[in-house]
């Protein structure tokens, strides 16, 4: 017999030992608690198996396989989720605080609608200078960058089946190709919460592949955006190249914290 769930939290790991406790022990310090953790391991070496298996009572499922990758492990995920709403609680990311989910999905429940996203606050951002990411949103402002993070999304799993799972072609934007489909469908009701849910540690596959990331995402634009959009984006790729090039070679210098600092006043926890 399936046991229904309100909200399955999918954690996505390899090799992640260090990372997975504080990971999973925020999601137990919740006050709202009608979850199950699905867990897809890519097969790791280390202790992560053995940390997981601490959390026991509140897995759902717990896969340990090797796979292609972290969108396919995603996928994975949602196939065996069984609750009505999922979110990627992935090694090393972590809930904001113990209310996040009681004020998403407590009392009266979410709003009416399919996809709930909301702000994060990064770590471990190389200059020490973090801040508060997220805004409402609409399908224009993704010709140039990625308006959302998937630590800050909550979504029917229902609409995986609308409107298909992550793209496998893309490995590292297919997260943002499929908030891409979402926010084109018009039909799809999408509410902004205006809270930090979580943070989200920067330093990810993304962060350290930017510009492979990059080109991936100017494919995603001649599928999915105006033409002349597409173009654009491809012909800005040197700029975005020297721009990443400054920050990498800059970072750690006093002067470029002090820039971040003054560029993120207004985002930074508490603000």
């Amino acid at each position: 017999m399936t046991v229904a769930v309100k909200l399955s939290l999918i954690t996505v790991c390899y090799n992640a030992g260090s990372l997975l406790q504080e990971t999973l022990q925020s999601a137990l310090n919740q006050t709202f608690q009608d979850f199950e953790l699905v867990i897809i391991d890519g097969g790791s070496t280390d202790n992560t198996l053995a940390i997981a298996k601490q959390f026991e009572s509140h897995i759902g499922t717990l896969i340990s396989e090797r796979d292609k990758g972290i969108y396919d492990a995603m996928n994975k995920g949602l196939q065996a989720a069984k609750g009505e709403w999922v979110y990627f609680l992935n090694a090393g990311d972590s809930f904001y605080n113990p209310m996040v989910l009681e004020n998403i999905f407590g009392k009266r429940g979410p709003a009416s609608c399919d996809f709930i996203y909301a702000k994060v606050e990064t770590k471990n951002e190389p200059t020490g200078i973090n801040y508060i990411n997220g805004k409402e949103v609409n399908f224009p402002m993704f010709y140039s960058h990625y308006p959302i993070c998937h630590q800050g999304t909550f979504a029917k799993k229902d609409l995986f089946n609308r409107i298909g799972y992550f793209n496998l072609s893309y490995p590292l934007v297919a997260d943002s190709e499929w908030f891409i489909r979402l926010f084109k469908d018009s039909v799809i009701k999408t509410k902004f919460v205006d809270q930090v849910v979580a943070y989200y540690d920067i330093q990810g596959a993304t962060y350290h592949k930017r510009m492979q990331g990059y080109r991936e995402y100017i494919g995603v634009g001649f599928v999915h955006f105006p033409f002349w959009v597409a173009i654009i984006n491809f012909l800005f790729y040197p700029v975005i190249w020297l721009k990443v090039w400054v920050i990498r070679t800059f970072q750690h210098m006093d002067w470029f914290k002090k820039y971040r600092e003054q560029k993120f006043k207004n985002k930074k926890a508490g603000s």
